[in-house]
């Protein structure tokens, strides 16, 4: 046979890929938009927890209010990646994002008061350098996908528009209505139900007559702007005994103590009960003999506001 004589399919291929590479591209798509999904919407499903998280980041106040946004983000970035929209240019942003993430968790490390990124809100609870690690594999399946998927010519079709669209709305309206909603919230400690003292070992306190309990996280800075009323309520109610509940180290609850001159007991609640228990904080029970008659999420009242405003529509 000559050289004349040669046909295409008898010369080598140029560049073929193997055949198991897209298969592994797929997988490794499907892999990081279902780690975007999971992510996204386990924080927006629990926005309340994550928000009161990013004060430990170590950010600028200015872009705490943005941090609202991230979980809704991320569930659209996850859906693109899975469907394949723009599959390319969705892997470099996951791939930015994961940069934008490990950053934030270094600032965090930095700081010192970062213990858990709160990455998949209380879905699972890692430390920031193994969320790190994890961060850097995950990357890698970004890496594959932008570099080793088949490339074409990107066209947003009407209905994958629409789609990002509304997923985005739903997230966002999600997210406000688990960071605004008080009726969404779960919790054990309910209005009508005993207050849950399961979670205090044998140092709890005695649940007789009136009580007020503030429950808080020391590593909550909005739980820091309630102190100034509690120890108000403390000094002011003498009907009422004040009492602090608190999932936090007692190294913790000591700098606590210490940084704001409490005038008020607190009690160490058991951390793995106390997401369960008390799905908001600050919040603040008014008990009777153990009883919840009322409660205020989100803030700590006045004393004033408590006795005109708050017991008498619990009474």
């Amino acid at each position: 046979m000559t050289t004349t004589d040669l046909s295409p399919a008898d010369l080598p291929a140029q560049g073929a890929q193997p055949s198991w590479r897209p298969w592994a591209v797929l997988a490794a798509r499907l892999l990081l938009g279902g780690l975007f999904v999971v992510s996204g919407v386990s924080k927006v499903l629990d926005a309340r927890s994550f928000i009161a998280v990013l004060p430990l980041y170590q950010l600028p106040a200015w872009l705490m209010p943005l941090g609202a946004l991230l979980p809704t983000l991320e569930a659209a970035l996850g859906v693109a990646l899975i469907l394949g929209i723009a599959p390319r240019l969705a892997a470099l942003a996951a791939l930015g994002a994961l940069a934008l993430f490990s950053a934030m968790l270094i600032m965090g490390m930095i700081g010192g008061k970062l213990e858990t990124c709160g990455c998949f809100g209380r879905l699972l609870e890692a430390s920031p350098t193994i969320s790190v690690i994890r961060n850097l594999l995950f990357a890698l399946l970004g890496i594959a996908v932008w570099r080793y998927h088949r490339r074409s010519e990107t066209r947003w079709r009407p209905w994958q528009v629409g789609m990002l669209a509304g997923i985005l709305l739903t997230m966002g309206t999600l997210a406000g209505y688990t960071v605004h909603a008080p009726l969404l919230d779960p919790s054990l400690a309910q209005p009508g139900t005993l207050f849950p003292d399961e979670g205090f070992g044998e140092d709890g306190p005695m649940m007789e007559g009136r009580q007020l309990a503030f429950v808080f996280s020391v590593t909550c800075e909005h739980c820091w702007n309630s102190v100034a009323n509690v120890k108000a309520l403390a000094s002011e109610l003498s009907d009422y005994g004040v009492m602090g509940v608190t999932n936090s180290a007692r190294h913790e609850l000591s700098w606590f103590i210490d940084e704001f001159q409490t005038n008020f007991p607190i009690y160490t609640y058991d951390p793995n009960m106390f997401t369960e228990a008390f799905r908001t904080w600050p919040a603040l029970y008014v008990l009777e003999d153990g009883l919840i008659i009322g409660k205020v999420d989100n803030e700590v009242p006045s004393p004033k506001t408590l006795l005109e405003v708050h017991l008498p529509l619990w009474r």
